[in-house]
């Protein structure tokens, strides 16, 4: 058994990181909270770019395989956080509140989520349930020997920078949800960070944070807080 899962059953001790409107929430369509879990990585990688991935690819997976110790059917409200140690490492950490399902199918392995119970409820009452946390990156880095002479201007490399970052990690996180075999994915969060590299260069990161989700059933559609995003020809998949 996973260590700290272990010391969970030998203390008793159930731990949550949701909030009361996010307990019951999950709780009214028949998930119970049942822990706080965890998945953490220091990774060091020159490459910015697949230094993220892999990072953000373990601690996920450490996190799962805590929640699978403990019996869950799935993990809400994930938060995910990355500080940087030195200039080519960086600790990524993801935290969550494992499930489980009192009713209906349980599913084969746990699903991930960073939405909040109240949002999960949403999902599925609606017909809509999470599957995994998806995660789309990209970077690049542009040159322009003219780029500090247009002062007031539009500077068309760095735009053209920035609009190829996001489209490239929109284009990966869509792609993770196809691979995920989900019916659309929910878009939770972007981000986008870039800097100069001298006078005439420029290096731009950007990511999309979301949740690959499958239809389940029939019933009212998502509110304006949850759009799904569709992926055309994935047929219903059955849920708890």
């Amino acid at each position: 058994m996973h260590p700290r899962a272990g010391r969970y059953t030998a203390s008793g001790l159930r731990t949550s990181l949701l909030s009361v409107p996010g307990t019951v929430g999950a709780e009214a369509v028949g998930l119970r909270p049942i822990g706080e879990v965890m998945g953490c990585v220091v990774s060091r990688h020159e490459d910015v770019t697949s230094g993220l991935r892999h990072g953000y690819a373990t601690a996920l997976d450490r996190l799962r395989e805590e929640a699978g110790a403990l019996g869950a059917d799935g993990v809400l409200s994930i938060a995910c956080t990355v500080t940087r140690v030195s200039k080519a490492v960086h600790e990524f950490v993801v935290l969550g509140t494992a499930v489980r399902a009192v009713r209906g199918v349980r599913g084969v392995r746990p699903f991930t989520t960073g939405l909040s119970g109240p949002d999960v409820a949403k999902l599925v009452l609606a017909g809509w349930i999470p599957v995994t946390l998806a995660i789309g990156i990209a970077s690049a880095t542009a040159y322009d020997i003219a780029m500090t002479d247009r002062p007031g201007t539009e500077a068309p490399v760095p735009t053209s920078l920035v609009t190829r970052v996001r489209a490239g990690a929109r284009a990966e996180f869509l792609e993770s949800v196809r691979e995920s075999g989900a019916d659309g994915g929910l878009v939770s969060s972007t981000t986008l960070r870039a800097w100069a590299l001298g006078h005439t260069g420029a290096t731009a990161v950007a990511s999309v944070f979301g949740t690959a989700v499958a239809r389940f059933g029939e019933g009212p559609p998502p509110t304006a807080a949850l759009p799904v995003l569709p992926l055309d020809g994935k047929p219903p998949r059955a849920g708890w």
